[in-house]
């Protein structure tokens, strides 16, 4: 079995579905959004302290010792925006829509006392860089220009917001967990072979296709594929 290694550099794409009670993706004009806004996405393992059991004798030697591994609770994810698109504002944060009765033009933060936004799927991908950069004579992986990452259960917070003589980005901060019921994606695209970890918060895979097709607002989301 071949392994492919590959660097990773930029993100160029930001892609969210929502999630219903069962953490199943939602289909609809309205529960999906695919941005090139996304500027930075930070992704930190938070962790269950294994237990340190340890015994000593009467003149103070350890007899017995063992420390149990640290155990994986979620990932913490923080996202930095460069324009506020407030369809990916709502999608992830669970903010109300602001309208003139026909177009979108703004938000209003989730209110105080509100219930959780719903959880979404939420995807990036970046460059897979090797040496050669692009200049590849490979085929199939060997020649694979992205990486995809997954978090396939995730819950965010809008952060602080600043206004000054400068360019005012939108901070998201909110965590990740695992997601038995992601299946194929909420877009039905993930590669026929690939099997996810049920039990993780956070996949990374190369990816043949790339990015998908960006914009500001909604996309929507397919209905599941039903496999015979």
């Amino acid at each position: 079995m071949t392994a492919y290694c590959f660097g990773s550099a930029q993100v160029c794409a930001i892609r969210a579905a929502r999630l219903d009670s069962s953490c199943i993706p939602e289909p609809g004009e309205t529960n999906g959004v695919a941005s090139s806004a996304i500027v930075r996405v930070a992704s930190a393992p938070e962790y269950s302290p294994g237990e340190d059991f340890e015994m000593k004798n009467g003149c103070g030697v350890i007899c017995v010792s063992m420390k149990n591994c640290d155990q994986l609770k979620r990932m913490n994810l923080q996202l930095e925006l460069c324009t506020r698109d407030p369809a990916l504002v709502e999608l992830l944060t669970g903010a109300t829509l602001i309208t003139d009765g026909t177009d979108i033009i703004g938000y209003s933060r989730r209110g105080i006392g509100s219930a959780c936004p719903s959880p979404v799927a939420l995807e990036i991908w970046t460059k897979a860089m090797t040496t050669t950069n692009t200049c590849s004579s490979g085929e199939g992986y060997a020649a694979a220009q992205w990486w995809r990452v997954i978090w396939p259960k995730a819950t965010f917070t809008l952060g602080d917001v600043a206004f000054a003589n400068e360019v005012a980005t939108l901070t998201l901060t909110g965590f990740a967990e695992a997601n038995p019921n992601l299946d194929d994606g909420p877009f039905n695209d993930i590669p026929t072979g690939i099997t996810l970890d049920t039990t993780s918060p956070e996949h990374l895979f190369l990816d043949l296709t790339g990015p998908p097709t960006t914009q500001c607002g909604y996309t929507e989301v397919p209905e599941p594929v039903v496999v015979p």
